[in-house]
């Protein structure tokens, strides 16, 4: 399974390496290489709630979804936000944003630095209300709690939703007192935190409300996360590709909160590899996209294997331990704009994270029982 899942994205790996080391030099096949691996690590941790949208779809809506929706929707996302985040944070113009970010990587990289408090606060506020959906179980989905009795009563709580805006706001609120304590009460060190923070809560719920009318056409009266057989079947269809538009919104917010915040790097630029200094902005550029799309092709094939194989009902701990990534990116985010956090630990925390979720799903004891019971033979 795991050699046929990787076949394609290593394959094209080695022969874009290699195009790359014909055409650019060593330096660029090393960068890509280096950045192509990191993207894979990251699809890994998105698969899992991909898998799970995928499986609320139905043909041909999950087909599409699980080929060119994923592969177009991660693309777009992690080419676009980085301009569109400094063209809305700096007001600069739109046609000279895009230039800079292809052709002056580094000057692009110091006007995302600029906007990146208002970002990092949006970000944190945005993700850390995508995992209070799991950690207060809006949709009363039945479930089998991964780390006991406190988590089983969070995920009871009367009135989910209104926790879940509570502990965003007081997360906003939380982080806005110690950075306006840190800055001395400057408005410009404080107000592009809380307008940042604000917006993130905004943009949230703008996404589910967006998902809500796409899923039941504008009823009220139905439950955001309740399975319904006519989603993606008949005149509607169309709808469902609105709703799993807003699951590649959030997965792409995540991904781009985590290069380009948290370990401060643009994702077209290859400057925070190894060897990729003596490339040009434009060849930086080519071999940055290139790796994305890597990761993003990456990210649809493993999607499609999970949700062939019911990978989240057979390994029923998965979505936790994504859930919990996403909640300590947030408050990593948050910690981040009043300390440097590196993006490589949060990566290896999702790695950790991810595999202990693997684990424990895994039956143990099913196992030890089996081999307990095999006579031996002598």
């Amino acid at each position: 399974m795991a050699r046929s899942l990787l076949t394609v994205p290593l394959s094209l790996t080695v022969v874009a390496a290699a195009l790359a080391w014909i055409v650019l030099g060593p330096a660029a096949a090393l960068a890509f290489v280096a950045l192509a691996l990191l993207e894979i690590a990251m699809a890994a941790d998105s698969s899992v709630p991909m898998a799970g949208i995928a499986g609320r779809l139905h043909s041909p809506a999950r087909r599409l979804f699980l080929s060119l929706g994923i592969v177009a929707g991660v693309l777009a996302m992690r080419l676009m936000l980085p301009p569109v985040a400094v063209v809305v944070g700096s007001a600069e113009d739109p046609t000279a944003t895009v230039g800079e970010a292809v052709f002056a990587p580094g000057a692009f990289a110091a006007h995302l630095q600029e906007v990146r408090p208002a970002l990092a606060a949006f970000g944190a506020a945005f993700i850390w209300l995508v995992f209070a959906e799991y950690l207060f179980n809006t949709d009363r989905a039945s479930r089998r709690s991964w780390l006991g009795r406190l988590e089983a009563r969070l995920a009871a709580v009367a009135r989910p939703r209104v926790w879940s805006l509570v502990t965003a706001t007081a997360g906003v609120a939380l982080t806005s007192v110690l950075v306006a304590s840190a800055a001395a009460w400057e408005p410009s060190g404080v107000v592009p935190v809380v307008l940042g923070g604000v917006l993130g809560i905004g943009a949230y719920l703008g996404s589910k409300r967006v998902a809500r009318w796409a899923l039941h056409g504008g009823g009220a009266s139905a439950a955001p996360g309740t399975d319904t057989d006519s989603v993606g079947t008949g005149r509607g269809a169309w709808r469902i590709h609105v709703y799993a538009s807003t699951v590649v919104f959030e997965r792409g917010l995540v991904v781009f909160m985590l290069f380009e915040i948290l370990d401060g790097v643009y994702s077209l630029s290859g400057s925070g590899v190894l060897g990729a200094d003596g490339l040009s902005a434009l060849e930086q550029a080519a071999v940055g996209a290139a790796a994305i799309g890597v990761g993003a092709l990456f990210l649809a094939r493993l999607t499609s294997r999970l949700d062939e194989a019911a990978g989240l009902k057979r390994l029923r701990y998965l979505k936790a331990g994504a859930a919990y990534v996403l909640g300590v990116l947030a408050v990593l985010l948050w910690t981040s704009l009043l300390v440097p956090i590196p993006g490589v630990l949060v990566g290896w925390f999702g790695t950790v994270v991810i595999g202990l979720a693997l684990a424990s799903s895994l039956p143990w004891r099913a196992w030890v029982r089996r081999a307990g019971l095999r006579p031996v033979r002598g």
